[in-house]
């Protein structure tokens, strides 16, 4: 920010010219009216330094810091400085601005401060980036992001380091959604590096890795191999410094058809994924036939995911139907209007990607883990979990499992009726908990089954049977979930050989393979074998329930017949008796 004294504009305009022009993304003012800061000047370096550097760099992205509340609007200029800018980024300091009305108020100072943009920047559409108060409590920063993401914000920052607590930056670090870089129209390296063209390779001054170049992108070379495979040179590079390469895209951009040596399969990539091309007829449909096919190392395509970004909006060559991207998965679009909502409710890209026709088959039909989910017109939010849906009660049940890691932030609107076809029972060998709970559970075969040893669930874990992630959610969310087993369930415990059925509330001992297949076949018990934690042991014969009607009554107070499969060890089979 220029200093108040002996201030030197054209100076200062040369300072922030050369900033930009190294390529870095923004350039930011904090314009506030006290010492350290324009102090007095706010007005007149509004005028004679941030408009004429918008005037000689009219393509830079601007963006003003300011003091949201409204009696330091005239000292500061504030509207002047946003008059120009590209972004508003108002000091949300509500621990600092306590008993001062809305502005002591997390989600209020956000809200309001969105709502004042209409009078200190009629007109204009400015990117929201509110700066929230660091030390604060977590259910604080997340009730300012709530505001903040209603107002239409994709980021935040916060205020200030030193100070931030920890609960505020473990909210922050679950709602952060990492993501592969995708290359930006101008990438950094036409500015820095000595060869900026596609196919260049580059290694840092420190590091002997090598890099190549491809429509903003940069792919790794593995090993000489993997560079003789590529027809190029062991000293066919270029150095450049440390940490250079950290500042390049690992996704090339749109368009761009890449192909791994050796391999005779061409991908085209599209919105930050990739698709393979089936046949030459398909490129030139698409196309893509006169583009060149950029050769990179054997395995470097793994970089690209198989997903495209949230909110892309597909059609496969030759087909009707369009597709929304969203947390992870794709949604049929049922019609136009349907498309246009979604597009007004920010969750869907106007542009339309073409893909090859099949490509759909490589993005799932569910969403992610930890997705939050609504449909359109509804109002109920929902998580995902292991392939099924939880509804979420409120926003601070919300709130609490994005601090814990098991709920994104981001709210994945899809079309109504979309969750539909989502099971509410979690898929088999979810390890779950709810919130607030202490107790875990085992989801097999619709059924949940109490973990209560810590040495049998670690062997649940080594055994395949049961994840070792504990996935959390909302109080009363497994209580539809039956307890198992249930009726004519197989099972075992870990770790064990003897194989159990539940029948008529009593577990039975199955004593070998014939009579597993006869139990089976009369459908007194049903597949999978179960491996639960157990432990599991056959009751003693006057306390097993009753089958009454179905030839299974315990022996003596009914007769056993010589088939039945179930006759309990001791008891004499014999005929049942007339009239049982």
């Amino acid at each position: 920010m220029p200093t108040t004294t002996r201030i030197d504009i054209d100076g200062q305009v040369r300072m922030a010219e050369d900033v930009l022009d190294t390529g870095v993304k923004a350039l930011y003012a904090d314009v506030e009216p006290f010492d350290g800061f324009c102090y007095w000047d706010c007005n007149y370096l509004a005028e004679q330094f941030w408009w004429r550097l918008r005037a000689e760099r009219p393509e830079a992205n601007l963006g003003v810091i300011y003091d949201p509340r409204e009696w330091t609007w005239q000292d500061s200029g504030t509207w002047k400085w946003l008059s120009t800018a590209n972004a508003a980024l108002p000091m949300c300091y509500w621990e600092l601005y306590t008993d001062q009305g809305i502005w002591a108020d997390p989600s209020g100072c956000v809200s309001q401060a969105h709502s004042d943009l209409s009078w200190l920047a009629p007109g204009r559409t400015l990117d929201y980036i509110p700066m929230l108060e660091g030390d604060t409590s977590g259910e604080k920063f997340l009730a300012a992001m709530d505001a903040a993401r209603s107002a239409g914000s994709s980021r935040v920052s916060i205020w200030r380091r030193g100070v931030v607590r920890p609960e505020v930056w473990e909210a922050a670090w679950n709602m952060w959604e990492p993501a592969p870089a995708v290359a930006s129209a101008w990438p950094s390296y036409w500015v820095w590096s000595p060869c900026p063209w596609d196919g260049c390779i580059l290694k840092e001054a420190s590091s002997p890795a090598l890099y190549v170049l491809y429509s903003g992108a940069k792919f790794h070379i593995p090993n000489p191999d993997a560079l003789a495979a590529m027809g190029r040179r062991p000293g066919d590079y270029w150095i450049v410094g440390d940490g250079m390469l950290q500042t390049v895209a690992d996704v090339p951009w749109d368009g761009t058809l890449l192909q791994e040596a050796g391999s005779p399969t061409v991908y085209a990539v599209y919105a930050g994924a990739k698709f393979a091309v089936p046949s030459p007829d398909a490129l030139y449909a698409m196309g893509l036939g006169y583009q060149p096919v950029h050769t990179v190392a054997p395995g470097g395509l793994n970089q690209i995911p198989n997903v495209p970004r949230d909110g892309t909006r597909l059609a496969e060559l030759g087909g009707t139907t369009e597709w929304q991207i969203t947390a992870g998965a794709k949604f049929a679009v049922p019609s136009p209007e349907v498309r246009d909502a979604l597009i007004g409710a920010g969750a869907l890209q106007g542009a339309l990607y073409t893909v090859p026709w099949g490509s759909l088959a490589q993005i799932p039909s569910a969403p992610q883990d930890g997705s939050r989910v609504k449909e359109l017109s509804s109002g109920p939010e929902w998580q995902i979990v292991a392939g099924a849906k939880f509804p979420m009660l409120d926003a601070v049940t919300r709130n609490q499992l994005v601090r814990k890691g098991a709920l994104e932030w981001r709210l994945n609107i899809v079309p109504d009726g979309a969750l539909a076809a989502l099971p509410t029972v979690p898929r088999d060998g979810t390890h779950v908990q709810e919130l607030g709970s202490e107790a875990e559970w085992q989801v097999a075969s619709g059924m949940k089954f109490a973990l209560t040893d810590a040495n049998r669930r670690a062997s649940l874990i080594s055994a395949g049977s049961l994840s070792s992630q504990v996935m959390v959610v909302p109080p009363g969310g497994i209580g539809s979930i039956p307890e198992g087993p249930q009726e004519g369930t197989l099972l075992q415990e870990v770790g064990g050989s003897t194989l159990f059925v539940m029948r008529c509330g009593s577990l039975y001992r199955v004593q070998d393979n014939a009579q597993l297949t006869r139990l089976v076949s009369a459908g007194l018990a049903r597949a999978p074998i179960l491996t639960v934690s157990g432990p599991l042991s056959e009751p003693d014969v006057t306390a097993r329930k009753r089958c009454a009607g179905s030839g299974m009554d315990v022996c003596p107070a009914a007769g056993w017949s010589a088939a039945n499969p179930f006759a309990p060890p001791g008891c004499k089979p014999q005929e049942a008796q007339p009239g049982e």
